[in-house]
């Protein structure tokens, strides 16, 4: 959003409030007995409602409109290779530019726009990785044959989300529409018992919880990496180095690091240990873009805009973090993995973690010096026997097929639709 636009609806806010209720939208002029009621669905009635269902239709969305990665991605690549005839389409912020990083055989359309609100309301299948509370907000509305999945963003959950987030529930009209996307939902996907567990806790009214795996970790798998390494090389313009991936994560007010990393002396610190050249690439969390040149550092490359972290990931030879569920995903590898959390008791509090990092296999450092030290003293043997015993602990089923299994509930729901339909 423009920020000249973020700073008009601000300034609003001062004067002007409004509360959800039912399908309008009912807005106050603060402290007077002003008020107008607007039927936010309205148009949704008018225009979409009346469209039928496109049996074959899937819309897809990478949070919030990203673009080509995540769950969906691996998804979509699954479902074009099973060869049926279906359309495909993707919500994606600046279609046009994005267009090359997407198989031809994909429909874009630019993310929050009317288009999008007719490929939701005429796709037999919606697939996000995210609440579609911005749509929801826009009047979209469910109909009773369309099928929804919610393949979640995050990895064995370590920050507390949604409704377990105070910072979240504090705004109750955020509340009504994410209430609205649970009630959608028709299967989540989990890759463990401890993740089912945390949808049931954290969302509301789920239900049918399908524990596949997460898609976008089948690239750990089965020598898949190789390609992404080539891949990721090439963007970077170096081979034959070793990579350091470093993805802090989003920080909900804004606060900047107190200790930003010692890139020389972590380059230093990796070569000691592990040997060989290594090359630091840092990838921020796409709602901390704008904040990249306050984390950047002599000798670490930016990669934000690199399309697809699980690529990034699947070619790090390490990876550190503060708190970013990539680590989670990452750890599938069973290469090396550090957390640098400088204000680990600060974040704790302001964002709730569901267990301490200390129970992380990750060894965990609070400095530069220590994380140095960390590095040093790596036990590669006893890592993955920790990392071992954690997936154990959580009950983790991923094992590279968890894309097949959601394409095929795609292409069965399909089927049984237009069985109904005969």
């Amino acid at each position: 959003m423009n920020r000249h636009v973020k700073k008009i609806r601000q300034a609003a806010k001062k004067f002007i409030s409004y509360d959800i209720e039912g399908e309008d939208k009912v807005y106050r002029l603060k402290h007077t007995p002003f008020r107008i009621k607007d039927p936010y669905t309205r148009m949704y009635h008018e225009k979409l409602e009346p469209l039928p269902i496109v049996s074959n239709k899937i819309v897809f969305d990478n949070y919030m409109g990203k673009g080509y990665g995540c769950n969906g991605k691996y998804v979509t690549e699954a479902l074009l290779e099973s060869g049926t005839d279906l359309d495909i389409v993707w919500t994606v912020k600046n279609a046009k530019e994005q267009r090359r990083l997407f198989p031809k055989e994909l429909r874009l359309v630019e993310y929050g726009s009317p288009e999008a609100m007719k490929e939701y309301a005429t796709a037999l299948v919606w697939a996000s990785n995210f609440q579609m509370v911005h749509y929801l907000n826009k009047g979209l509305l469910k109909k009773p044959e369309q099928i929804y999945i919610q393949m979640w963003h995050g990895s064995f959950g370590i920050k507390k989300i949604e409704n377990d987030c105070k910072s979240l529930t504090a705004d109750k009209n955020w509340v009504i529409l994410a209430q609205k996307n649970s009630r959608y939902t028709d299967y989540w996907i989990s890759n463990s018992q401890f993740e089912t567990e945390v949808y049931k806790q954290a969302f509301w009214d789920v239900t049918s919880v399908l524990e596949y795996g997460h898609p976008r970790n089948d690239i750990f798998f089965d020598g898949r990496q190789e390609r992404a390494r080539l891949a990721v090389e090439k963007h970077i313009g170096k081979k034959n180095c070793r990579i350091l991936l470093y993805v802090p994560t989003f920080r909900d007010n804004i606060q900047m690091w107190e200790q930003p990393l010692d890139y020389g002396r972590l380059k230093q610190s990796m070569e000691g240990r592990f040997g060989g050249e290594w090359q630091i690439l840092m990838r921020m969390h796409p709602r901390m873009k704008e904040y990249a040149d306050a984390v950047r550092g002599d000798g670490c490359m930016d990669v934000t805009d690199y399309p697809d972290i699980q690529e990034l990931l699947a070619a790090a030879d390490a990876v550190i973090t503060d708190y970013s569920s990539a680590v989670f995903d990452f750890l599938l590898t069973g290469r090396p993995a550090f957390l640098y959390a400088t204000d680990y008791s600060a974040y704790e509090q302001m964002r709730g973690l569901y267990y301490p990092l200390e129970k992380a296999p990750f060894p965990l450092a609070s400095d530069n010096r220590q994380l140095a030290e960390k590095i040093a003293s790596f036990d590669g043997e006893a890592y993955r026997a920790k990392v071992k015993e954690f997936l154990e602990g959580k009950r983790s089923v991923e094992d590279g097929n968890a894309a097949k299994r959601v394409s095929e509930l795609i292409l069965s729901s399909i089927k049984q639709y237009r069985e109904k339909q005969r």
